[in-house]
This record gives structure tokens, sequence and C-alpha cells, in this order.
């Protein structure tokens, strides 16, 4: 007598429960967040011993640039609320970068006036003055090398967030029209993937099941995300070698993802979990500038797939922002 077929249901009830309560765990709105925020050190000593001062003050003078970049353009239409938004998140960046580095100067303010002429010296010193947002994009996607050597030569402590602030950077280039020709991964390898693997694989799950119950364009939307991010799994799983482990055959999803609502708001849920992984690992690179590179592509990338499903912009992605 042949075997009767497993049920969608069965597979939904099956699999590992370390996973299986990630997940749950994830569409609660408790999802795992790198444990680490833009704040400030709270032991004045170790703030002023970092060697990270140089490093910060750079990616704050490149994100107070690109804001006056993003002011010598003139966008109409929707170009223009896109506009808004990134001088917003931006504006925002430059307030934490303060706080940061006003603690890892020992308590003293920098000038804010002159920290901004700076910025703006710059701009205007530029041959061309950029009048359209594809050209601002631009000017942030050079400036990827210098970000991957600030990740790079950073320590623990700032690593996420310097991490974190270049891909929403370059995710912010790519919505202006400046998208990166990345190379292919090559890390997070070995153990350092499975965290990440332990993410990416339950969103390929929901995304499978929200794409199938779903159609017309709710359904694009979703196989807009869930073909890349099968990808990146296929990927990571090859990077982890020995160390991944056995996919469980399913997850527990919250049923019944009967609306549309339901539907969009796991979509979103386990999306977000991906760039905490990654932030989380970010130490196993190293100073290995293709490893940091490899990183900052995974964080990016799970921005652009949240901000598919209708994410608001996040001024650091993948981390806490008290």
């Amino acid at each position: 007598m042949p075997r009767a077929a497993t049920s969608r249901r069965t597979l939904l009830r099956a699999g590992a429960g370390v996973a299986t309560g990630a997940l749950l765990t994830g569409c609660s709105g408790e999802r795992l967040r790198t444990p680490w925020s833009p704040d400030p050190s709270t032991d004045p000593q170790e703030a002023r011993a970092t060697p990270d001062l140089p490093l910060l003050e750079d990616a704050r003078y490149r994100v107070a640039g690109y804001r006056d970049l993003l002011a010598a353009t003139r966008p109409s239409g929707d170009a223009r609320q896109l506009a808004r938004t990134l001088d917003d998140v931006w504006a925002t960046q430059v307030e934490r970068l303060d706080l940061v580095l006003q603690a890892l100067r020992g308590g003293g303010v920098q000038d804010a006036g002159a920290a901004t002429s700076g910025a703006g010296d710059d701009a205007a010193a530029t041959s061309v003055v950029p009048t359209e947002l594809t050209e601002v994009g631009r000017r942030v996607r050079e400036d990827l090398a210098a970000m991957l050597e600030g990740v790079a030569t950073s320590t623990s402590v700032h690593r996420p967030m310097l991490l974190s602030l270049a891909a929403q950077h370059l995710a912010s280039a790519e919505r202006l029209g400046a998208a990166t020709d990345w190379p292919p991964l090559v890390g997070p390898t070995g153990t350092a993937a499975v965290p990440v693997l332990a993410r990416t694989r339950p969103a390929v799950f929901a995304l499978e099941v929200v794409t199938a119950r779903s159609g017309g364009e709710e359904r694009e939307r979703y196989e807009d995300v869930l073909a890349p991010l099968r990808s990146v799994t296929r990927t990571l799983v090859t990077l982890a070698g020995d160390a991944a482990p056995v996919p469980p055959l399913g997850y527990d999803l919250p049923e019944p993802l009967a609306d549309a609502e339901q539907r969009l708001t796991l979509a979103r849920a386990v999306v977000q979990d991906v760039a905490p992984a990654v932030l989380s690992v970010a130490d196993r690179a190293g100073s290995d500038v293709a490893q940091v590179e490899s990183l900052l592509r995974l964080v990016l990338e799970a921005d652009l797939w949240a901000d598919r499903l209708g994410v608001p912009e996040q001024p650091f992605p993948g981390m806490i922002q008290p």
C-alpha cells in the first residue's frame, strides 16, 4: 500500500525545536538583535583608549557629506519623498555618531559648526555639483573601499555599527540608482555561517508558505525576495561546509495566515532577522577585507529585502537604536 503524502500542515509542525523556537520568537516581535547598540562606552578610560575614534570620525564626515550632496538636488514626485527619507535617516546617523564621538573624546564636544562646514566645503570644492539623485548614489558608492577599510580595521566594540552604517549607505545608493557590483560571497565560513543559516533557512520556508497562499501583486512581492534569499541560503550552506546543520523538515508558523496583513507581518519579521545574525558574526571576519565585503553585502541585501516588503528604513539596519 503506497505511503500517504505528507501534508503541508504536518511539515509546518515538524522540525528542530531550537529552530522552531527561533522563528516563533521572530514572529512575536522579540526578534534577535545584535547585543550592541550605538551607545557610547560607560568607561571613560576605555573610551579614550579606543583606536576606533578616527574611523568613526571618518564615517561621520562621510554621512554629513552625503547630506550636503542630497541638499544640492531638486527631486520631484516619488524621488522627493525618497530624498526626504534618506535625509532623515542620515541626520539620525549623524546625531548618534556625535554622541559616540563625544564619549570617545572623554566628554569633549567638537564644534558642530566646524564639522558641518568641513563637509560642506568638501562638497563645494567638487568640480561637479550633483543635481540628480543618481549622482548622489554614485558618490556614496565611491566610498566603498573606505567603508571596507574602516570595518576591517575596527575593534569589536564598534564594528557592528560601522558595518551596519556602511550597509545602509550602500543600500541607499542602490535605491538612488547606483547599485554596487558585488563579487561572489566568500563568507562567513564554517561555524561563523551557522547563525546566519539559522535565520535564512526559516525565512525561506516562511516566504515559501506566504507565497503559496497569495496571488497577483502580493505573490510577486514575496517572490522578489524569496529568489535571492534562496540563493544566499544555498551559498551559505556551501560556505558552512561540514559545520552546516541538517535542515529540519519545517518550522512552526503562526496560523492561519489567512489574510494579506498576517502574511506580510510574518514575511517582514523573518526577513528582519537576517541582518542581526550577520552582525553577530562580524568579528569572525577579522581584517580580511574580502570577508568583510561579503558580510557587508549580506546586511545590505537584508536591508533591501525589508525595503521591498515595506519595512521603514532604519538608520542602523539589524541593530537596536536606543
